[in-house]
């Protein structure tokens, strides 16, 4: 079983070496007879600030929206559970269940 993990280990690393070499190989990426086909830096800024300004806005907004939420749902139950854990048994009348 030792020799299997450790065969397992060592075909991953081989297999990262081969994507590294092949993926920062320029011969890749230079093959392409158009260049405008490919979207740059530049042009990912521009489309994200420009033509999707209101929709990550949006998302920005529900997202602050969701974690608010949960923040008080988990605080309101935080306190619920203290306040049951600490209940002392003379608040109930002395009764027990």
């Amino acid at each position: 079983m030792k020799l299997m993990s450790s065969l397992t280990r060592i075909g991953l690393v081989g297999l990262g070496f081969v994507l590294v070499k092949v993926v920062s190989d320029t011969s890749t990426w230079q093959s392409s007879k158009n260049p405008d086909m490919y979207p740059t830096n530049a042009g990912l800024a521009s489309s994200l600030f420009n033509d999707w300004a209101l929709p990550l806005m949006i998302l920005g907004v529900l997202m602050a929206i969701a974690m608010i939420g949960a923040a008080y749902l988990v605080r309101d139950e935080r306190r619920e559970n203290l306040l049951w854990e600490f209940k002392s048994d003379s608040d109930d009348g002395g009764e027990e269940e």
